[in-house]
């Protein structure tokens, strides 16, 4: 291999990263997205036999049924709307990437913007679980579907890092 033909394939390669395996961690950041919201998140138990295990659809279901729309609404939007939109803006700059146009500044940096607010509803339930505790005869605990969520969070951060690397905007600091 040449030297010309070298320097072409590193320069080349954040293409070539982009061409195959993005879409495969959308995918499985979707996946755990799904498992994430509708998997029970919280467990709370009450005289320390009654237990009740929580999802965010269910959180979500319950604070519509007590009239709560803008708290349901605000825990639907930063954790299912976001990082859905995310992913999807994600294949799509991916597509677009793969056909050769450049994104505009302006969408990398919404998509900065919400890498921000994704860990928002994992910090609510941290403190839901705090609150819970203070209460006598009361006891609250994190189940299994923060991982899931945790790890949509980091795979569409990935994501995001790789497509914008990619991009000769990002790579020149244009915008």
């Amino acid at each position: 291999m040449s030297l010309r033909r070298l320097i072409s394939a590193v320069s080349m390669s954040p293409l070539r990263i982009v061409a195959w395996h993005v879409p495969v961690v959308l995918l499985a950041a979707a996946a755990c997205l799904v498992a994430g919201v509708s998997l029970p998140m919280l467990v709370v138990r009450e005289f320390f036999v009654y237990g009740q295990k929580l999802s965010i659809l269910d959180g979500v279901s319950a604070l519509l049924g007590e009239g709560d729309w803008l708290l349901a609404g605000i825990l639907a939007l930063f954790s299912i709307a976001l990082p859905l939109a995310k992913i999807g803006t994600l294949l799509v700059l991916w597509w677009r990437r793969r056909r050769g146009q450049v994104p505009h500044g302006w969408v990398l940096k919404s998509l900065e913007w919400s890498s921000r607010w994704a860990m928002l509803d994992v910090f609510v339930v941290a403190l839901v679980i705090v609150l819970i505790n203070a209460h006598a005869f009361t006891d609250a605990h994190m189940a299994g579907a923060v991982y899931p969520f945790l790890a949509t969070v980091g795979l569409t951060a990935y994501a995001a890092r790789v497509v914008a690397s990619a991009s000769p905007a990002a790579r020149h600091g244009e915008g």
